[in-house]
């Protein structure tokens, strides 16, 4: 895994969890909290984006309040690598179906 693209996921996450509004949110705090964890663990920037991204994502779904804006940031930055990471884990699952 390129380690800049380690480091810059890594910052953009030390920046939303720093925001002062996601600090009133605990379990959005928590979520990004996690996926930095995650990501110091394993260095898997696509597979850690995309779980936050889906994450992010049912959050809003559940609790239908508005996020801050670091979140929603975070979650445009990311969301680029998680579709293609995710476009690759469909066809690779598909693969034998269509041949």
């Amino acid at each position: 895994m390129s380690e800049s693209k380690f480091v810059i996921m890594m910052n953009q996450l030390s920046v939303a969890y720093s925001d002062e509004k996601v600090a009133q949110m605990p379990k959005i705090k928590e979520m990004i909290f996690n996926a930095a964890q995650e990501l110091e663990k394993t260095e898997n920037t696509k597979l850690v984006g995309t779980k936050l991204c889906h994450a992010i994502t049912l959050s809003y779904l559940e609790t239908k309040q508005p996020f801050p804006e670091a979140v929603i940031n975070l979650y445009y930055q990311l969301k680029h690598d998680a579709e293609i990471y995710q476009g690759i884990a469909m066809s690779t699952m598909l693969l034998p179906l269509w041949f």
